[in-house]
């Protein structure tokens, strides 16, 4: 409808392919990057990470540059449904 404001997700849920015995290390490293994003659950094989909207580049960025150390592929990124699960 004309006037009618298309709301923008307010978080992200970003699916990360990785080794089950190396989730701890992004945990870890997760905690030290306060309100950027959180580790939400494992997801069938991936690690589901919440992230707001205004850190998502953040939060790419990161993940990204722990390829260096550890074996991890972001899947997919999608808006998040609002729910805790």
């Amino acid at each position: 409808m004309k006037g009618e404001r298309i709301m923008e997700p307010a978080e992200y849920d970003v699916l990360v392919k990785i080794n089950k015995e190396d989730i701890h290390i992004v945990n870890y490293i997760i905690e030290g990057e306060d309100n950027v994003m959180n580790i939400r659950s494992i997801d069938g094989e991936f690690l589901k990470i919440i992230s707001p909207k205004d850190f998502l580049v953040d939060t790419i960025v990161l993940l990204n540059s722990l390829r260096e150390i550890i074996n991890l592929e972001i899947y997919e990124i999608r808006p998040n449904s609002g729910k805790a699960d």
